[in-house]
């Protein structure tokens, strides 16, 4: 890098050379890298945040759309879920692996 003044002015140049150019334009492409890397995994984590959020019966019928007696019917059925006491829990991601297996037996009508 030269520093040079300019004999009109105060102005002081900086003529920097090609090869830090070069360096600094790496590093940022480095850089950018490095950050769509954690942006994906980011977003990989909260997919996976998601798949292990635990729903009450409440919160499973909002998700699933149906009311308590399908939800009774799902679990007698093979719909995974978990039982403390009276409460019952479902794993968010065990229903959706549930319903993409095609499992689901629907009542005949």
């Amino acid at each position: 890098m030269n520093l040079r003044q300019d004999s009109n002015s105060t102005r002081t140049l900086i003529a920097i050379d090609s090869e830090l150019i070069n360096d600094l334009k790496a590093i940022l492409q480095a850089a950018t890298r490095e950050l769509i890397k954690a942006g994906e995994r980011e977003k990989q984590l909260r997919i996976e945040a998601d798949r292990n959020k635990l729903l009450t019966e409440k919160q499973a019928q909002e998700y699933l759309q149906r009311d308590a007696d399908t939800l009774l019917y799902y679990r007698k059925n093979g719909m995974p879920y978990f039982k403390y006491g009276r409460d019952v829990w479902y794993k968010k991601g065990l229903i959706d692996d549930w319903l993409e297996s095609g499992k689901v037996n629907r009542r005949n009508s």
